[in-house]
């Protein structure tokens, strides 16, 4: 869960774990800097991790211990900051509502904790129950990784806390996070093994929304050679996430079958050869995007702004695709044709250039892990985090 009781002076490793590759960033941050101190990675074997189940815990921590080394040859570092290593993760944005009986008394820290307490119980109930629809997994097989508010409004108007505030009618929202139980314990054991300490874990389909401001409106689709996960973000909720069974190594395996050919070469090739591969493969694609987006957006009214990132972010040939798909009659409503944008980078490039430009993922966590040491405190925030403690 994400922890906020102390400024860190010392130095976090933020890791991104991947099923072909291990990156770990060496980072110090400053109230208003984000220093990244060193950077290494460490390919895997590809019989560690398959399918985003993990096989051989001991592999994973030698090749940690590997890594770490580069980054940190004196093991001072001893607390983390990592991803969340699963295709199980279920992000959970509500926007829940409060009536006051006596709207002009100032709100004091106890109906302040009542009101936390009982909409967050509401929320998470909500998400459960959803997750219980689509999984197997129950209440108490699932824990929360994390519970961020995103918004508070009292009578329509923004504020960032509800202490001494007066008013009737509070609208919260609440983004809760979740991952199965065994999940979350076989990633505790690693860092057991490691002699390391979880100050949280922040699931890329999370932590890429956040490079976006918050009036920003985005699909953010996150292609890699393992795993493709979306994103939705309106406003500052995630709307929904998830992980589809399509990825780059689809579209490899497909040219591999057809010709003997070195994957250095299908990367320098794959923008002017290959059609026939790639044709079956965007076309596999488009369904399941398409597919999810109807069941998430149900007639609303979906972003035209889209963000395709991961390894291929700078391959033309998926955003040209995506530009001939006719979201309306996919029924998927768009006020506009969509556009591809950007994410807004606050970091400075000389950081970027540590690592790797392309390091999405990676990047995105290191930027939320300074906004979780310097983020604003509140009441409500405080509350919030003793509330999740209290109802698991």
């Amino acid at each position: 869960m994400f922890e906020k009781k102390e400024i860190w002076t010392d130095n976090i490793a933020v890791i991104d774990i991947w099923s072909y590759r291990i990156k770990i960033a060496n980072c110090k941050f400053k109230k208003d800097e984000i220093d990244i101190v060193w950077y290494s990675e460490k390919r895997q074997e590809q019989d560690i991790i398959l399918n985003w189940e993990i096989l051989d815990l001991k592999a994973i921590c030698e090749n940690l211990k590997i890594a770490f080394k580069k980054v940190d040859p004196n093991n001072n570092i001893k607390k983390i900051i990592i991803n969340s290593i699963t295709l199980d993760v279920f992000l959970s944005s509500s926007i829940v509502t409060y009536q006051r009986k006596y709207k002009d008394e100032k709100l004091k820290k106890e109906e302040i904790f009542h009101i936390i307490r009982e909409k967050e119980k509401e929320c998470i109930d909500k998400a459960v129950k959803n997750i219980k629809t689509k999984t197997w997994y129950l209440k108490e097989d699932l824990k929360i990784l994390s519970s961020n508010i995103n918004h508070i409004f009292i009578d329509s108007i923004q504020v960032k806390d509800l202490i001494w505030k007066t008013g009737k009618n509070i609208s919260i929202s609440i983004t809760n996070m979740f991952i199965p139980n065994n999940k979350y314990e076989l990633i505790e054991e690693i860092w057991k093994i490691l002699w390391k300490e979880i100050i949280t874990i922040i699931p890329d389909e999370y932590s890429i929304t956040k490079l976006f401001d918050e009036q920003t409106d985005v699909v953010v689709i996150n292609i890699w050679n393992s795993a493709t996960s979306i994103s939705i973000k309106k406003s500052d909720e995630i709307v929904g996430t998830t992980k589809i069974n399509i990825w780059m190594n689809d579209l490899f395996k497909k040219i591999k079958q057809k010709k003997i050919i070195p994957t250095e070469k299908i990367i320098k090739k794959i923008e002017k050869d290959f059609f026939e591969e790639k044709e079956v493969f965007l076309d596999t694609l488009k369904v399941c995007i398409v597919a999810w987006l109807q069941d998430v957006i149900d007639w609303k009214v979906c972003p035209n702004k889209f963000f395709i990132t991961g390894w291929w972010w700078k391959c033309n040939f998926i955003k040209e695709y995506f530009k001939t798909i006719d979201f309306v009659w996919n029924h998927i409503k768009l006020i506009k044709k969509i556009e591809f944008i950007e994410p807004d980078f606050t970091l400075s490039k000389s950081e970027i250039d540590k690592i790797w430009t392309d390091n999405i993922n990676l990047l995105s966590m290191i930027f939320v892990a300074h906004k979780i040491f310097y983020d604003e405190r509140t009441i409500v925030k405080d509350m919030l985090e003793e509330v999740v403690m209290e109802l698991e």
